[in-house]
């Protein structure tokens, strides 16, 4: 994907991210609702540009492929990982508002609300890097993903649903996917501009 494509994806998750866990902690079932729909969407969207991408890369030299293929291969893996891995936070959350099931508790949302703002501030950093093509300041994202990803992991300590457990998962699924894109994208984009 482009720089201008994954921007968009970036994007999408920034966006989805936080509408979902704000809907799902605030029990909006109508914000769920159009989560949902925009990762549909996103999903579509995704495979539209895919298709593009790779008759692009076809029509490159074979040097090029050798050298840069790699990485936009895994950079398409990791945007549709981050794209599926947000639609499957919001499905359960979704389910388990729409059946009217018992809500997160306050301590469950404060420490998930918190988390979520911190992740939805990593992607916009990340997106903040990727549309200036500066990666100069990157390793403060790796550490803060490191951070984010060990804070979800001890969430264990207070009783736990298994939607809520779901959330925390993919929740680890969105920070890991969006450094793992920004670092085959960095290594794409190193002297080498589409």
């Amino acid at each position: 994907l482009t720089r201008e494509e994954l921007n968009k994806v970036l994007l999408y998750a920034e966006e989805n991210f936080a509408r979902t866990v704000n809907s799902f902690i605030n029990e909006n079932l109508r914000g769920l609702r159009k989560a949902m729909g925009a990762s549909k969407f996103a999903k579509q969207l995704l495979k539209q540009m895919k298709r593009t991408g790779t008759l692009a890369m076809c029509r490159l030299d074979n040097n090029t492929v050798l050298e840069k293929g790699l990485y936009y291969y895994q950079g398409n893996d990791f945007a549709s990982e981050l794209v599926y891995s947000i639609h499957r936070l919001c499905e359960p959350c979704l389910e388990h508002i729409d059946n009217n099931f018992n809500p997160l508790d306050v301590a469950q949302k404060n420490e998930f609300s918190e988390a979520s703002a911190k992740i939805t501030a990593l992607i916009s950093s990340c997106r903040e890097k990727l549309n200036n093509n500066a990666y100069e300041d990157f390793e403060t994202d790796l550490a803060t993903a490191n951070a984010l990803n060990a804070q979800l992991a001890q969430t264990g300590s207070i009783k736990v649903s298994m939607v809520y457990l779901t959330m925390i998962q993919e929740a680890q699924n969105v920070v890991t996917y969006t450094i793992n894109l920004m670092k085959v994208n960095r290594k794409f984009q190193m002297d080498f501009e589409i």
